[in-house]
């Protein structure tokens, strides 16, 4: 019996590889304009998901992880896209970026699940400190 789940399991996991996901790049229509330092720390724990120039890892063409992946990188440029940043107002560029400060304060990002097959997107607390620092500049 566990001998023939194993078999369809397998099966399963192989036919899953067939159904397709989309993993996608548009044009970059507008970076946020941000200090050299923000800018780097930014694209290094940020980018993948809330940005059009996402560097999509191996897994992410492996289902069922590319369908996570996939997901997660939609919601995260839906609640914040960097690339897309000249189709805010000056209003939601202040609540997008208090927001990020919010998230980022109370752990919630960069996401735990991506934290550890991404380490450099660790932030450290001087990382946390210079994000706060630019957000309560460009917010005030």
């Amino acid at each position: 019996m566990s001998r023939r789940l194993l078999w369809i399991g397998g099966l399963l996991l192989v036919a899953a590889q067939f159904v397709p996901v989309q993993r996608t790049n548009p044009p970059i229509e507008q970076d946020v304009a941000a200090p050299a330092a923000v800018d780097a720390l930014l694209r290094r724990a940020c980018y993948d998901c809330h940005s059009h120039e996402t560097v999509w890892p191996w897994y992410a063409r492996v289902a069922p992880v590319s369908w996570l992946v996939v997901h997660d990188t939609n919601e995260g440029r839906r609640h914040i896209n960097f690339s897309t940043w000249n189709q805010l107002t000056p209003a939601e560029r202040v609540r997008a970026l208090e927001d990020t400060w919010k998230a980022v304060d109370t752990g919630r990002m960069p996401m735990s699940i991506y934290v550890p097959m991404h380490p450099d997107a660790r932030l450290s607390d001087a990382d946390k400190a210079t994000l706060a620092a630019w957000i309560h500049d460009a917010t005030h």
